[in-house]
């Protein structure tokens, strides 16, 4: 081919790229200029989008009203510098918006408020923040700051909210209540999550400089929609006392870990349950597994209550009936076992009654194998029919199921396991599963489900409280639950297990002790136990039980009568002290029968909502002030509100407030609080009027 002939070509080639490139910047500009229906979709995608809004989560309430999950929000401000706000007004009131914002929240001058600003404008900055971490009661004062008065939108600024999950009791029920996070949540944080988390909103966002999405406006398309909150059948006095209680005895006894729990006989509502284990790092004990569900373990001698029950349920035994216990040591397919005062020459011949008592060993798996030693399955088939056989279906996740032969021979059955079986071993239950046993003895054989939450709250208004959950009707016969409740009480009388530790209490208890061998690395591990108390009380007329398990104490003394039955005793004293049902009524000093009316006491707290409340009562308000934190004093016709003083830097007064609005004026000022009890501020530890240093703790105690 000649040269005129690749040059003509080349000339082609040439011209058809460039009618090409001509053609598409005339459609760039064509759709710059005249954009169609299509091009404006797919731009606006780039550009505008509706984004979701995170609603506030629900809070998680104690039995008594108190804050045991709760989320405090907290906002960011930010400042778009290219939005179409006034420019004279900016130039004018820039000075006293920087003065405004030192002088309120004392973290920069005026001056370098005006450095930041200046710095957005020339950077041409449209998502500069200007401050973070501020609460409601200061976003109120920040609306009304000169420019943005005229509205968050219209001066540039931009509201962002972030709520801030807090558990005012620490580490009270942590485990129970649950971990609010993006992955592994625990607790009813993640049973009701659902619930908690409400519905999210949605709002139109534009997208600017370094693919940030800001809001157009303040207002939502969609609003987003709170959770519910929960109420916890928790009472936080008895779980306080639980959590001491149990620290206590873990310390005295250098244990690895241990659980207390305590429920509401008639309706399953577990009242207390703290789990506490040895941080090994920081030497101190702490919630860091919830083992009164998860942590499935051989019971040891409290499954002797099941094993009797199922010999007098049948009719096999009678209390009365003399077992031959020996010296302290008996051979069962010549495997040795032993009861515990074995060195000292054993029981010799007892009671049925007295092998529950003195928890002989040897006694229990001598009546057992001779009750159903011809007929091993009957006795499986009585502690399914006790409840042991199947997981409780709590309203709580992470429960582990049972571990119970159903059928004999299976796993690792052999002609050991029914003696074994009788004492505690081979066999695997969770506190709150053995305690639930317990707890169907003192309820007249009625199997309830321990249940976690007593109520779902939306905006205010109860839409579900949750009844008793009755999973078995009847046990067994009433003679079998009359003999076994007499074996109990027997436990803490003369000759029981238990009998020093109630010796002198006013009330009655019925109840049980364990040791229970530990095992771990395929066999029993050499002075490795686990102490274990559980039963109920008043043993007459039972309305708690409660279950206490402390796992290898490692300080010599191991026995769940020492170890274990102090924390339950603990416990049931506070409930017996405070709980004016276990008491006869006292007769009044003066003679009115009916007291006379009263204006209801109020706590201080913050100002709007003191106003709301008093108003809807009808309550008369007398008012000198406007301010947004008031004291209130109870008058004989009304209520006088008075102007409750904040100066940044300086630790308010919150004696006589409510929790949250305790927690947003101490948090707002910078202070990590640890808050003891519950009800109003009482006192706390730092003294109103005193500066704030770095790194500010303060202690408030409510009643």
């Amino acid at each position: 081919m000649d040269k005129k002939h690749i040059g003509v070509r080349a000339y082609i080639v040439f011209t058809v790229l460039v009618i090409f490139a001509i053609s598409v910047i005339v459609k760039v500009f064509l759709l710059q200029v005249m954009p169609d229906d299509r091009a404006l979709s797919i731009a606006q995608n780039f550009t505008y989008k509706i984004i979701e809004i995170e609603p506030s989560r629900g809070q998680i309430l104690s039995s008594d009203g108190s804050l045991l999950a709760t989320s405090v929000p907290e906002y960011e401000i930010r400042w778009d510098s290219k939005a179409p706000y006034d420019e004279s007004v900016y130039r004018e009131k820039i000075d006293s918006l920087c003065r405004a914002f030192a002088n309120y929240f004392g973290d920069r001058t005026a001056t370098q408020y005006q450095a930041l600003f200046r710095q957005a404008r020339a950077d041409k900055d449209r998502y500069k923040k200007i401050i973070d971490h501020i609460n409601y009661n200061q976003l109120q004062a920040l609306k009304k700051f000169p420019f943005i008065k005229k509205g968050f939108s219209k001066s540039g600024f931009i509201l962002i909210q972030k709520d801030k999950r807090r558990k005012p009791f620490g580490q009270l029920a942590a485990r129970t209540i649950g971990l609010e996070r993006e992955e592994n949540k625990v607790g009813l944080e993640l049973f009701y999550n659902d619930l908690l988390s409400g519905k999210k909103g949605q709002q139109l966002q534009e997208k600017i400089a370094g693919g940030i999405w800001k809001p157009m406006t303040d207002e939502f398309i969609v609003d987003p929609e709170p959770g519910c909150d929960i109420v916890a059948t928790i009472d936080v006095h008895l779980q306080d006392v639980a959590h001491a209680a149990l620290t206590r005895q873990l310390v005295a006894n250098n244990a690895e870990w241990g659980c207390a729990i305590v429920m509401e006989v008639q309706t399953g509502y577990v009242k207390a349950i703290a789990n506490l284990s040895l941080n090994p790092t920081s030497g101190t004990y702490e919630e860091s597994l919830n083992y009164a569900i998860a942590q499935a373990v051989e019971p040891g001698s409290t499954m002797k209550l099941a094993s009797l029950m199922a010999c007098l349920d049948e009719g096999l035994i009678e209390l009365n009936d003399s077992v031959e216990t020996g010296n302290g040591i008996a051979y069962f397919y010549k495997k040795p076992m032993h009861d515990s005062n074995w060195d000292k020459g054993g029981n010799g011949t007892i009671t049925a009654e007295q092998v529950f008592e003195k928890s002989s060993n040897i006694g229990t798996a001598k009546l057992v194998k001779k009750s159903f030693g011809s007929n091993p399955q009957l006795f499986l088939d009585k502690l399914h029919q006790f409840g042991l056989g199947q997981a409780l279906g709590i309203d709580l996740p992470g429960e582990q199921a049972p571990k119970l032969y159903s059928k004999v021979g299976e796993g690792k059955w052999s002609g050991l396991s029914l003696t074994q079986m009788s004492i505690g071993y081979e066999t695997q239950f969770t506190p709150l599963q053995i305690l639930s046993l317990y707890n169907a003895v003192a309820n007249n054989g009625k199997f309830v489900r321990p249940l976690f939450v007593q109520e779902i709250i939306k905006n205010g208004r109860s839409i579900e409280k949750k009844k008793p959950v009755v999973l078995i009707d009847k046990i067994c016969k009433d003679e079998t639950l009359a003999q076994c409740r007499q074996m109990m009480e027997g436990v803490m009388q003369k000759g029981g297990t238990a009998e020093s530790v109630f010796r002198n209490s006013p009330y009655t208890v019925a109840g049980k002790t364990g040791t229970a061998w530990i095992h771990g690395g395929g066999d029993y591990v050499e002075h490795n136990y686990r102490a274990s108390f559980v039963g109920y009380f008043p043993a007459n007329a039972p309305k708690y039980s409660c279950i206490v398990v402390i796992n290898n104490p490692r300080n010599g003394v191991y026995y769940g009568g020492a170890v274990s039955a102090p924390v339950f005793k603990e416990l049931a004293d506070k409930i017996f002290s405070t709980e004016l049902e276990f008491h006869a009524p006292q007769q009044a000093n003066d003679s009115l029968a009916i007291a006379q009316a009263k204006i209801p006491v109020s706590k201080n707290g913050n100002g709007k909502d003191l106003h709301t409340v008093l108003t809807a009562l009808q309550i008369p308000i007398n008012q000198d002030t406007q301010s947004d934190w008031i004291n209130t004093t109870t008058e004989e016709k009304g209520v006088q509100l008075s102007e409750r003083k904040v100066v940044k830097g300086i630790v308010p007064n919150v004696v006589g407030m409510g929790l949250k609005d305790a927690l947003y004026l101490l948090e707002s000022q910078g202070m990590s609080v640890r808050v003891m009890g519950s009800g109003k501020v009482k006192r706390q530890s730092v003294s109103p009027g005193t500066a704030i240093k770095s790194n500010p703790f303060i202690t408030i105690e409510l009643l």
